[in-house]
């Protein structure tokens, strides 16, 4: 598994204590919080101190970090929303690098990246995107320089390539879950979709009846 924008590591957490994880590689542009991690972690996983970033930018990119810490973005403006502490640059590490470090194969990518996720995914390779089973997304389209318009064309983009879409917070985009139905055999795959059409329903029906969901 992946973790871009692992922060304090808390879903590495989460999920190794349900799951066993074989190999795992954990991405944090904050330095203080990469470090933490390697700490905490060091031992379960292979943490990187980069910034993720959209594909064929390899280099250093300006880190903003935000006085709110999950604010903390490459994009100045976004960090900005809750004041920014400083910037710092850090070494970036692209899509294909974390699926090479991973030996060409993810069965999970967690990505919380403060708006970069858009770049990254439209950018990945359909090669890269093949050898991935399951990506969970926070999307971030509320304040700039992304829209919902934006978003919408990376999901586009994930039908193309053969994933099924779930909307944990519908009809937001802040919690998205896509599932690679090429990594699924053939026949179980309609399995699959019926999965997916119930799961988005009952997500639906719930924000329907209660008028909220999981993030604001």
């Amino acid at each position: 598994m992946a973790d871009f924008g692992a922060h304090r590591g808390e879903f590495f957490a989460a999920f190794t204590s349900e799951y066993p994880v074989s190999r795992a590689l954990l991405i944090e542009a904050d330095p203080a919080l990469a470090e933490s991690l390697k700490k905490t972690f060091g031992n379960e996983a292979d943490v990187v101190h980069a910034a993720a970033v959209a594909q064929n930018k390899q280099g250093t990119v300006t880190f903003t970090r935000s006085i709110e810490p999950e604010s903390s973005s490459v994009f100045k403006e976004w960090s900005a929303a809750h004041g920014i502490a400083d910037q710092v640059t850090v070494p970036t590490l692209d899509f294909s690098d974390a699926v090479k470090r991973l030996g060409g194969r993810l069965d999970l990518i967690k990505m919380d990246v403060e708006g970069a996720e858009i770049g990254i995914l439209e950018s990945a390779s359909t090669s890269d995107l093949v050898s991935c089973g399951q990506l969970t997304v926070e999307f971030h389209d509320k304040r700039p320089p992304f829209t919902r318009r934006d978003v919408d064309r990376v999901c586009r983009r994930m039908r193309a390539e053969g994933y099924a879409i779930v909307m944990a917070n519908w009809p937001k985009l802040d919690d998205v879950l896509f599932v690679n139905l090429k990594s699924v055999p053939a026949a179980k795959r309609i399995a699959i979709r019926c999965r997916v059409v119930v799961a988005n329903a009952l997500f639906i029906a719930r924000r329907t009846i209660f008028g909220s969901g999981y993030s604001s």
